[in-house]
């Protein structure tokens, strides 16, 4: 009986020991949430660290829920807002959408829930933290520059408008002049970029049209403003600078100086007439003088 009493009590001892060892991280932690002093005499540092704590917090979480659960997401919004890679999406079920002839290839869309679940298990919570940080970073300092612009734009536009008022216009005449419209050399530019523009139109390998880029060596910052409609503004103040590339978002049809006609190309083997999309990219490389504009192109015709 007495050895049977022993056993029991070693093994109630274990089962104790045990359980107080799983609990212990618990209980302290309780222990030190509920009391009050904790909150009322804490350091400044540690408040610090609690509302970055809070921050992060709150940047998963609106990252978590910033699209419905069943929501679909394109594979390009997938790489991009998920910090996620083609690899990493080969792993995943989506539906299709779109395509068809001359149309390229249909869009595969992803479920929202399964990508949080992936890049989580991919980077961890804190790496993704980590990751909408830079990006957030990254994005406040692009709308700082694109504010700097702004403002460059602005102050532009009045020193103009004030040149054009009295006894200053017939000091600023030159410039107003150069204003008002393009010299020969931007539009014999003009005509040169639209030509290589419609020579670099053609189709992939699906059918669809395919994007094009043209890049063009030797343009200073004063034939590059003039081009933009900004001739004045031979520092490129207001233009924003992203890295060591300016870069602009422009419509097609202004860039070029061109009608829609102007802008479609037919292509006679195919049987299809192709339009130069409504908007291109303009990138500028002060420090190498390289001009590069990139677009795409529409079926418009059969």
């Amino acid at each position: 009986i007495r050895t049977k009493q022993k056993k029991n009590n070693r093994q109630k001892y274990r089962r104790n020991t045990k359980m107080d060892d799983y609990d212990l991280l618990g209980h302290e932690l309780r222990k030190a949430l509920s009391d009050p002093s904790n909150y009322r005499s804490g350091s400044r540092k540690n408040e610090q660290a609690g509302a970055a704590a809070a921050s992060t917090g709150d940047l998963f979480d609106d990252w978590v829920n910033e699209v419905e659960p069943h929501g679909m997401v394109s594979t390009k919004e997938a790489k991009k807002e998920y910090f996620l890679t083609t690899a990493d999406l080969a792993t995943l079920s989506y539906e299709s959408y779109g395509g068809g002839i001359g149309c390229g290839p249909p869009t595969k869309c992803y479920l929202h829930k399964d990508l949080v679940e992936t890049s989580v298990r991919k980077h961890g919570r804190a790496g993704v933290v980590k990751k909408l940080e830079a990006r957030n970073k990254r994005e406040e300092k692009k709308r700082m520059r694109e504010e700097q612009a702004e403002q460059a734009r602005k102050r532009l536009k009045t020193i103009t408008n004030t040149a054009a008022d009295g006894a200053a216009a017939a000091a600023t005449a030159t410039t107003m002049k150069a204003s008002a419209g393009d010299t020969q050399e931007v539009k014999r530019l003009r005509e040169g970029l639209l030509k290589m523009a419609k020579q670099n139109m053609g189709f992939e390998m699906s059918g669809a049209p395919k994007n094009w880029k043209i890049e063009v060596p030797g343009i200073s910052k004063a034939t590059f403003a003039a081009l933009m409609g900004r001739p004045t503004d031979v520092d490129l103040e207001s233009f924003v600078k992203k890295g060591a590339y300016y870069t602009e978002q422009y419509e097609a049809s202004i860039l070029f100086r061109a009608s829609e006609t102007r802008l479609t190309k037919y292509f006679d083997r195919e049987r299809v007439t192709q339009k130069i999309g409504s908007s291109v990219t303009v990138r500028y490389k002060p420090s190498t003088m390289e001009l590069s504009i990139s677009g795409n192109a529409e079926t418009c015709g059969w």
